[in-house]
C-alpha cells in the first residue's frame, strides 16, 4: 500500500477505536527536518502517529518489529527504517540521517521497546545523536491510552480514550562529534520533560 493510502486506514481505525484527542500540533514544524521522539506502550502508536501527523514520517524502529504480522506489514509499506541490534545497525544510522538531512521528518521511540509499566523505560541516546549530528530541532511527544487500547500481548483492540500531547520543539546546534556526556544531558532533559508531560496527563 502507499503511504497516503496507510495513512487513511490507520486514521479511520483509530478514528473508530476512540477519536484520539491531539493538543499541540501548532509546535509542529511545517518545514525542514525535525525528530520526534515519543513514548511507546503499545504497537498502535506507530499507526498512531502516521495516522494523525500532517507531514510524511519515517520511523526509526527496532528491526524485530518488521517480522511481525500486521505492525511489520505497516513498517514495511511506509518505509520505516529497521534498526538491529548488530553491525548493520550502522546502515540504519546513516539511512536515518539522509532523511534528516533531506528536510523530512524522522520519528522514534528511545524507549527501544514497548514499556508496560507505569513510568518510561530508560531512554536510548540514538536521537540525541542524529540531532545533534544534523543540528535538527526535536519534537518530544506524549501518547496515552494505546496500552489500554492494544495492550502487550493482546491480539484484538478495544476502544479506549486516546491523548497525544505535542511540546514545543527544541532548538539543537550541529556538532560533528557529539561527546558521550552531552548525549546524556540531553536525554536526562528530554526524560524529565516527557515525564512532567505524563503527570500532567493524569488526569485525562
Amino acid at each position: 500500500m502507499t503511504y497516503t493510502l496507510v495513512k487513511l486506514v490507520s486514521k479511520w481505525f483509530l478514528w473508530i477505536l476512540g477519536n484520539p484527542n491531539i493538543s499541540g500540533q501548532t509546535n509542529i514544524p511545517r518545514t525542514g527536518p525535525v525528530i520526534v521522539v515519543a513514548n511507546h506502550t503499545s504497537l498502535l502508536d506507530g499507526f498512531l502517529l502516521a495516522a494523525f501527523w500532517p507531514r510524511r514520517i519515517t520511523f526509526l524502529s527496532a528491526a524485530y518489529l518488521f517480522r511481525l504480522p500486521v505492525v511489520g506489514a505497516f513498517f514495511h509499506s511506509i518505509g520505516a527504517i529497521p534498526v538491529q541490534s548488530d553491525r548493520s545497525e550502522l546502515a540504519g544510522v546513516r539511512t536515518a540521517l539522509r532523511v534528516l538531512q533531506s528536510g523530512g521528518t524522522l520519528a522514534l521511540f528511545p524507549e527501544g521497546q514497548v514499556c508496560t509499566g507505569d513510568k518510561l523505560c530508560p531512554f536510548q541516546m540514538g536521537w540525541a545523536y542524529l540531532a545533534l549530528k544534523v543540528g535538527v530541532p526535536v519534537l518530544p511527544v506524549v501518547i496515552k491510552g494505546t496500552r489500554t487500547a492494544l495492550p502487550l500481548g493482546a491480539v484484538f483492540p478495544r476502544r479506549s480514550k486516546i491523548y497525544i500531547q505535542i511540546a514545543a520543539p527544541w532548538t539543537l546546534e550541529k556538532v560533528e562529534r557529539p561527546r558521550q556526556e552531552t548525549l546524556a544531558a540531553f536525554n536526562t532533559r528530554l526524560v524529565g520533560q516527557m515525564e512532567d508531560m505524563l503527570n500532567e496527563m493524569q488526569g485525562m
